[in-house]
């Protein structure tokens, strides 16, 4: 579903023409916008149903005349010729009648294309309308596709995918009064303490994966990584965040927990340490450290950690 593309591409020179305090670039990562949105994730199912249903058809007119076929090979040699031209016209026949099908649904302008056009409008007017207005709320003049336009180097706080997610997916939250017992954790930027990791994105990569292996669990809600950025660039923080900062700005973020930590890159080596702390007290929790001595290994390896800390929080 690459077709969702919303995003306005321009170029480098055009940007550099305005002043940065006035023109603010986001960038949203579709592919991934495609993958988590409620609504894109109903139509496929229903695509999926829908060419489940056709590919069933297709293959029975293709099996019909498959075996019309075989059966006239089989049997020319026994038929006369008023036989053997009763029974090639019934050959063609299913063979038209199939052709004619795999057209009708797969051909461009076909079934497959029209079911897909009817769902795919309303989700790229919901995707348009929420993309205009949250650069409106974030003050932003401009939002790319990073996975079509290519970033390769942002700044945090230009990630905009999580927050275009949460505003979109907002409509499919439970109905009813909030659930009590919800732990919402606030996930700072990891740090990179070599250029390595620095190039690897070796911090990017574990704060991901500890962001997906802590929304996974249940009762629990996630900041968004870009809120997290933009509040700590609203304090001027850069470089490694530690204890009191991280506490500070899950206070302004209303979080319960936030986790902080940092990450080394040698040749395949990767080695980590997150930390977590509850907010509102504003202690120290629990700190573990990883080490994955090759980059696929990194994602098992913060699972573990992860699992440590979150222990730390059911028994503080």
């Amino acid at each position: 579903m690459r077709t969702f593309r919303l995003a306005i591409v321009v170029g480098l020179a055009f940007v550099g023409t305005l002043a940065a305090k006035d023109f603010r670039v986001g960038y949203v990562d579709y592919d991934q916008v495609i993958a988590k949105f409620e609504a894109a994730i109903e139509a496929k199912a229903t695509m999926d149903t829908v060419r489940t249903s056709f590919e069933a058809k297709a293959e029975s007119l293709k099996n019909d005349y498959e075996q019309s076929k075989q059966e006239y090979e089989s049997q020319q040699l026994t038929l006369s010729e008023e036989g053997k031209r009763a029974k090639n016209a019934e050959v063609d026949q299913r063979k038209r009648r199939y052709d004619s099908y795999v057209a009708e649904v797969y051909g461009t302008g076909g079934k497959i294309d029209q079911q897909y056009k009817e769902l795919i409008a309303p989700i790229v007017a919901k995707i348009d309308s929420a993309v205009a207005k949250l650069s409106e709320d974030e003050g932003f003049a401009l939002i790319l596709d990073a996975s079509k336009s290519g970033v390769v180097y942002a700044q945090s706080g230009l990630d905009l995918t999580q927050l275009l997610l949460e505003a979109l997916n907002a409509e499919y939250a439970p109905v009813g009064p909030a659930s009590t017992g919800r732990k919402v954790y606030a996930l700072m930027p990891v740090f990179n303490t070599n250029n390595q990791a620095a190039q690897d994105h070796a911090g990017a990569d574990i704060r991901e994966f500890t962001y997906q292996f802590i929304g996974a669990k249940p009762n629990v809600d996630m900041v968004a990584n870009a809120k997290v950025d933009q509040q700590l660039q609203s304090y001027g923080q850069s470089g490694e965040v530690k204890l009191d900062n991280a506490v500070t700005a899950g206070r302004a973020l209303n979080a319960d927990y936030v986790v902080y930590g940092n990450a080394t890159k040698q040749d395949k080596r990767v080695q980590f340490e997150l930390s977590i702390a509850d907010v509102r007290l504003g202690t120290f929790l629990k700190s573990q450290k990883g080490d994955a001595s090759r980059p696929e290994d990194v994602q098992v390896q913060v699972g573990s950690v992860v699992r440590v800390l979150l222990a730390a929080v059911d028994t503080h």
